[in-house]
């Protein structure tokens, strides 16, 4: 069974702990889940307590702001740490600290990624672009407001509701390709999840799954990753043992299956699938 020996799990938030309605978490940093979206967070934080897995960590796109309220649903000591920002934030709860990541990868040898991830200056470059020329190219074309989610690792922006997030992720990344330096635009991943745009610095969840395995001495055999959508295609692309809820994108499910028994689509959506596993 594919949660033979499994005592990592790294967790997908958007379209992989929603209730089994799929009803989306805010995009607000006042926004508080809902009745129906607490009982599902519960749920699992009591089922993830009552498994053989030792550590279950949250792996998101979501900065700090967006997953606090969350966060607080999960009481068990196994959920201490929390990748947020595509992996570029690491968060301790048990210290109530943030990690510096770059650190903690060369404490544990990861010598190259702990180059990469003291490469964050691109970001800041993408930053003032967006800000001075970027944000108000995509909004003269959307007429919507495009303002950034506030984060420190990457450039993110919601989704407007009737806008295809796929053309937009290529309209952005042709805006960038032809208005920013090649050396640096080619270190750069464009991708999207449900709700987000997502330029990453070329660090991402994989990374994440790497640093935190290495650092709590869990051999990559021994872990899960869970996802459902293309900002996950690194991580489902490279990684053996993966999971995905029946409402995954076709690409998360294609490459589930490629991995035959390391592998599994649920036939469950959202946190459903989660909950069969650790049951």
């Amino acid at each position: 069974m594919l949660s033979t020996g499994i005592k990592m799990i790294f967790q997908d938030v958007d379209g992989c702990l929603n209730p089994v309605d799929g009803e989306a978490f805010g995009v607000g940093v006042d926004w508080e889940p809902s009745a129906s979206q607490v009982e599902m967070l519960e749920a699992i934080d009591d089922a993830v307590e009552a498994s053989s897995v030792e550590h279950f960590v949250i792996n998101t796109g979501r900065p700090w702001p967006l997953v606090r309220h969350l966060v607080k649903h999960f009481k068990s000591s196994k959920a201490r740490y929390f990748l947020l920002e595509h992996a570029c934030v690491l968060y301790d709860r048990e210290e109530d600290t943030f990690i510096n990541c770059a650190e903690l990868a060369e404490r544990c040898g990861l010598d190259e990624l702990s180059a990469r991830y003291r490469n964050l200056e691109i970001i800041e470059t993408l930053f003032h672009w967006y800000q001075t020329s970027g944000q108000a190219q995509l909004e003269a074309h959307y007429h919507v407001d495009l303002t950034r989610v506030e984060k420190i690792g990457n450039l993110s922006f919601v989704i407007p509701e009737g806008v295809d997030g796929d053309a937009m992720l290529a309209r952005i990344e042709s805006l960038v390709r032809e208005q920013l330096d090649a050396r640096e635009v080619d270190q750069l991943e464009f991708l999207r999840s449900d709700n987000y745009i997502d330029i990453l610095p070329g660090i991402h969840k994989l990374d994440g799954i790497h640093l935190l395995s290495a650092h709590l001495g869990v051999d990559m055999d021994h872990t899960l990753a869970v996802g459902d959508y293309l900002n996950d295609l690194p991580v489902f692309e490279s990684f053996s043992r993966v999971l995905c809820p029946a409402n995954a994108h076709p690409r998360i499910k294609a490459l589930t299956h490629s991995k035959g028994a390391s592998g599994h689509v649920s036939a469950l959506p959202y946190g459903a699938a989660l909950l069969e596993l650790l049951g």
